[in-house]
């Protein structure tokens, strides 16, 4: 990255959050590992995005792209008509990639939309949506949806360029979309090993007994995301998988 597109993407950053700020005070701003588009949330839980939407990742039922924030719509949130307009589920979290966006909900569902390109929309297709769907549990110990058991809500979503994960109240990750390199961290790599709904992480060299975070002393407390996965347990320790 050169100093110029450092401080180009920094003024946008900031030219964004001001006119945000304009109406509501925007919570947080997201650009992860995107070049192409943003998205930003606000405190009363709307998202807003701007930037490429070639691919729906703008959420706004339409694939033009936006110099301006546009407003999310609720595709299968269950608001009235914008992602995070209902007070009792606001959106508290979101994520994006080079051509997927992703949202967590405060009662732990998960929203995603744009590209879905090995599957990394999560549900269960691989058909892209320019609207927000939800995110199905998979192996996630859920009745139908990812984060949908309230024991165990999804507490932190994050984007890689392909591929999306997903932290559990428990400490358990989740994982789905492109395993080209190894990203999902279910031993395996390459086209056929994609997965279009959620899979349980392997342990590895984590210290638990099957999965990655299944120690109730030693959770897993953050995860990232890029071309590998990141994951911080409780002790301080990091574990990567993926491209290295």
């Amino acid at each position: 990255m050169t100093g110029f597109t450092f401080f180009r993407r920094t003024v946008v950053l900031v030219a964004a959050a001001l006119t945000l700020s304009q109406s509501l005070k925007a919570q947080s701003l997201s650009q992860g590992a995107s070049t192409f588009h943003i998205l930003g949330l606000q405190a009363n839980g709307l998202v807003y995005a701007w930037g490429h939407g070639g691919n729906g990742q703008l959420g706004n039922d339409d694939n033009d792209n936006s110099s301006t924030p546009v407003k999310v719509v609720k595709g299968e949130y269950s608001g009235t008509t914008y992602l995070g307009d209902d007070t009792d589920n606001k959106i508290t979290e979101v994520a994006v990639a080079y051509y997927h966006s992703i949202a967590l909900a405060s009662d732990g569902t998960v929203y995603a939309f744009g590209y879905n390109g090995n599957g990394r929309l999560g549900n269960n297709s691989t058909s892209s949506s320019d609207t927000p769907v939800k995110v199905v549990n998979g192996e996630y110990s859920g009745t139908s949806y990812l984060g949908d058991n309230s024991s165990n809500k999804i507490i932190s979503v994050a984007a890689g360029r392909n591929h999306s994960v997903a932290l559990a109240a428990d400490g358990t990750v989740y994982t789905w979309g492109s395993s080209d390199y190894g990203q999902l961290g279910n031993n395996s790599t390459g086209t056929y090993s994609d997965e279009s709904t959620p899979l349980k992480v392997l342990k590895g060299a984590y210290s638990g007994s099957l999965f990655l975070g299944d120690d109730s002393d030693n959770k897993i407390t953050a995860i990232s995301a890029g071309y590998h996965s990141v994951a911080l347990a409780a002790d301080g320790t990091v574990y990567a998988w993926g491209l290295n």
